[in-house]
């Protein structure tokens, strides 16, 4: 039977299921509506529950929060703590504050709640530090000359008389639309929130947003302001005005949020992960015999397959000897015990075709894979060598307080990369 009032947070693991009994009718439509609309496979439904797939974040529909997290850690707190780390670093729109896992309880456990404490405490920030005034345009009729007189509307040959002035003129005051922008979405997360602490920050914000107009806005708007040498501070917490208005379906009467979507494939976040810290570490990374990495190429685009389908590899590495090789990031744990370990042929298909793609030929092809097994392989075919390799995504971060552990990251993936140039 399926209950009629859910908890206010259903957390789960990449790939768990959940059965629909831990939703309300209306919540479980919503959910399937979702993902309808979005257009990727957040859960796969079945006739009692729904399994979650490689996405990762939080949903709120019909009445629940559903939020998935990794599955790296044994502890909710650490997987949160990971989820957060990845999307500061290599999503420039989610450079969230850390909260490391003494704020798990505090927080509810929630990345919601994680996202509108960042919103909120940025917000206050910005606020007690530069209380921002702007110049607002004016036109109206006033029964005094103010500013410019509109004089083309004075000489229109207007039957009526108004006996007032037609007259453009600026006003120096909050209520201006950076402003409103901001008191709207502060507003939906005051009624979004379920944790005291952040409910306080935010009805903080609104009392020094008190002269700002209370107006619903849209993402559109936020095309309108033009930032300057003077409000350039406020682009980080724009950019997080426009992330809750684009991912939010609202009720402007009640002005509430009725859905609510921030979800991340974790395939995607995998990869970037990569790219990112071998762009930022190159010169730190050893490839073999001395030789570091000078040049990396993410998302390079090999050739198109028939000229129909393109063939778009997620990286190009080239060390200081200009020896460039291919590495695929693949999102799956492979399992020793399983028939080829879990490799997918398919992978193989696609990876022997990017060996050859294109003007330059690439002998040696990685795929990395994100396992804390031992996993080492080597394949070859002619002139093509295939390795797979692996790197432990623990080393990527320290989850207790959410920070980068550089160090160990380095050593994981120079240890994968150098294994290449010892195949035989």
């Amino acid at each position: 039977m399926i209950s009629s009032d859910p908890p206010a947070l259903l957390s789960l693991r990449e790939y768990e299921k959940l059965p629909y009994s831990r939703l309300t009718k209306t919540g479980v439509r919503r959910l399937e509506q979702l993902t309808e609309d979005l257009g990727v496979p957040l859960f796969r439904f079945f006739r009692t529950e729904a399994q979650a797939q490689q996405y990762v974040g939080v949903i709120e529909t019909g009445g629940s929060t559903i939020q998935i997290l990794p599955k790296i850690y044994k502890e909710e707190e650490k997987n949160l703590s990971y989820l957060i780390f990845l999307l500061s670093y290599t999503q420039k729109q989610f450079q969230l504050l850390q909260t490391g896992t003494g704020n798990y309880e505090r927080l509810n456990g929630s990345f919601l709640e994680v996202w509108i404490w960042h919103f909120a405490t940025q917000l206050r920030h910005l606020l007690r530090a530069q209380w921002k005034y702007s110049y607002v345009e004016i036109e109206e009729r006033a029964s005094f000359l103010r500013g410019k007189l509109l004089t083309e509307r004075e000489l229109a040959g207007t039957e009526e008389l108004y006996g007032r002035y037609a007259c453009r003129y600026e006003v120096f005051t909050p209520d201006h639309l950076l402003n409103r922008v901001l008191k709207f979405c502060n507003g939906l997360l005051l009624r979004q929130t379920r944790v005291p602490s952040n409910r306080t920050i935010l009805q903080e914000n609104d009392a020094l947003l008190s002269e700002v107009t209370h107006r619903p806005v849209s993402a559109k708007d936020l095309d309108q302001i033009h930032l300057n040498r003077l409000n350039w501070d406020y682009e980080p917490i724009l950019a997080l005005c426009r992330l809750l208005l684009e991912h939010s379906t609202l009720d402007l009467r009640a002005g509430r949020i009725i859905q609510l979507a921030f979800v991340f494939d974790m395939n995607r976040l995998f990869e970037k992960f990569v790219a990112v810290f071998l762009r930022r570490h190159m010169k730190e990374i050893k490839v073999g015999d001395n030789r570091h990495l000078k040049d990396v190429n993410y998302q390079h685009r090999l050739g198109r397959l028939f000229d129909e389908f393109n063939m778009d590899v997620d990286l190009v590495l080239t060390d200081d000897n200009n020896r460039s090789f291919l590495v695929d990031t693949k999102y799956k744990a492979l399992d020793p015990d399983e028939k080829h370990m879990g490799l997918a042929q398919a992978d193989f298909y696609q990876m022997y075709a990017y060996g050859g793609a294109g003007r330059h030929r690439y002998d040696k092809i990685i795929l990395l894979y994100p396992t804390t097994d031992a996993v080492r392989r080597s394949f070859h075919h002619g002139g093509l060598q295939l390795h797979v390799r692996q790197f432990d995504p623990r080393a990527i971060c320290d989850p207790s307080c959410g920070r980068l552990d550089r160090a160990a990251a380095v050593a994981e993936l120079s240890q994968a990369l150098l294994d290449d140039y010892h195949a035989v």
